[in-house]
């Protein structure tokens, strides 16, 4: 069995947020008392990437794969074991548990669970522990620091590394915050496109369905954000 840990991204200053992470932690810790869990918290409004980057290294010693949340969202049932099981299916990619990509239609329309992006979408991303390391030092040295938004970053190694990254269908999280942006990303469409009510357990998704030949999409980096490449 494969070990995780998790982080959970908080600005505590918002009340509903630190009610979105109390929800989550006593969800992770009904499931699974002793599984590393981080709270990281951003209490000077450093920004959205530097909080980023210490979730990243709050992987715990050990852990093959570490979990990064933000902290609005919420989790389907039985979600710590769940995570196990899409970490046994793809070890070695970033996998995404949330996505609003309409491409999670065409997945589902071929009664597949998964979807392949050149990207990520940052609301609860799997990493092999592995990768974090090789992450920081690569955006260290290419991407300019004033950069905020840490999907983008990520993202852009993905592209420029051609490494996959998958997202789960459906989404074992849904986005909470779709009106309170940090970054002001608000708007309807940052809901996932199909997601697992929170009664809803993602132990009844079979993970080799679509584990070959997934439905692929392409996420967008506008090219304003390349300005902030340096090669």
């Amino acid at each position: 069995m494969r070990n995780f840990s998790i982080a959970i991204q908080h600005t505590p200053d918002q009340a509903d947020r630190r009610e979105w992470v109390r929800a989550m932690v006593e969800q992770i810790r009904g499931e699974n008392p002793t599984i590393p869990l981080a709270i990281v918290e951003d209490k000077t409004r450093e920004g959205s990437w530097p909080t980023y980057l210490r979730t990243l290294e709050a992987a715990a010693s050990g852990a093959t794969h570490h979990l990064v949340l933000n902290d609005d969202v919420a989790l389907c049932k039985d979600f710590v074991a769940s995570v196990r099981r899409v970490i046994r299916a793809r070890p070695f990619n970033l996998v995404s548990l949330y996505t609003n990509s309409r491409a999670a239609f065409s997945a589902w329309n071929r009664r597949e669970s998964w979807v392949q992006n050149s990207g990520v979408e940052g609301a609860a991303v799997i990493w092999p522990t592995a990768l974090i390391t090789e992450f920081i030092r690569w955006q260290r040295r290419y991407i300019a620091h004033d950069l905020p938004w840490e999907d983008v970053r990520v993202s852009m190694w993905l592209v420029k590394t051609s490494r996959p990254a998958f997202a789960t269908v459906p989404s074992l999280t849904q986005h909470l915050g779709v009106g309170a942006s940090l970054l002001g990303l608000n708007g309807r469409s940052k809901v996932a496109a199909w997601s697992l009510a929170p009664d809803k357990s993602g132990l009844s998704i079979d993970w080799s369905r679509g584990l070959r030949a997934p439905v692929r999409d392409r996420m967008h980096i506008r090219p304003e954000w390349w300005q902030y490449l340096r090669e």
